[in-house]
């Protein structure tokens, strides 16, 4: 599913002024975990790229389970969306190697042991009000 020029635009917004995203996996048994992650952007028209920094538990989600959903809010009021896909972890090859350079150039305290791609699969309008909770 390509990501909408909205959603991309809630995104890069969201990553300006609250920098920090929220990220949800769940465990095979149902298990949910959600982490605040940092090195988060949209990638390509289809995907969400993630660094894994410390991803314990949310790379043991992935591994035996592997969805992830990510929600955006605009810079100022409430609209917001959630996208939700398939992932793929890697530790190797140029687009992991690119990710691993940029977080490093921020600070050598980022280990950036793998990225997590997200293959988005469908989104919804999670903005208060009566379309929240519908996908588009």
């Amino acid at each position: 599913m390509a990501i909408s020029e909205s959603a991309k635009a809630l995104f890069d917004q969201h990553s300006k002024s609250h920098r920090i995203f929220s990220l949800a996996t769940a465990s095979k048994s149902g298990v949910p975990n959600v982490v605040p992650i940092g090195f988060l952007w949209v990638a390509n028209d289809d995907e969400i790229w993630v660094v894994d920094n410390f991803l314990n538990k949310t790379l043991a989600n992935i591994k035996e389970n592997p969805v992830a959903a990510v929600y955006a809010q605009a810079a100022e009021g409430p609209e917001c969306v959630q996208l939700k896909g398939k992932c793929v972890y890697e530790t190797s090859g140029k687009d992991y190697e690119g990710a691993r350079d940029m977080a490093r150039a921020k600070s050598d305290k980022y280990p950036a042991k793998g990225l997590l791609k997200i293959k988005v699969s469908c989104a919804f309008d999670t903005t208060p009000g009566p379309n929240a909770g519908k996908k588009i």
